[in-house]
């Protein structure tokens, strides 16, 4: 989130990828992302709750989306994703 917002050639290579990623989809010039989800792999099965987040992870996650809401104005999705096997 801070390359995005003070670094041209971050949102330059951002623009790139999506246009890899997804062909004839383009990224308009000074781009924000208004609204990032952060994606926890999950054991098989089990919810994503604040008591199934190690300690540690619960501090981080909380502190990102302060600073991301307090300092960029955005708001941050927390989504779980269970484990496919191959």
């Amino acid at each position: 989130m801070q390359l995005s917002a003070y670094s041209a050639e971050a949102r330059a290579q951002f623009a790139r990828l999506v246009a890899q990623a997804s062909p004839g989809r383009t990224i308009p010039d000074g781009f924000q992302p208004k609204k990032p989800v952060l994606a926890s792999l999950l054991k098989d099965g089990t919810e994503l709750t604040p008591d199934t987040l190690f300690p540690f992870s619960q501090v981080t996650l909380a502190h990102t989306a302060t600073m991301l809401r307090d300092t960029y104005h955005i708001d941050v999705e927390v989504i779980g994703v269970g484990y496919l096997p191959a």
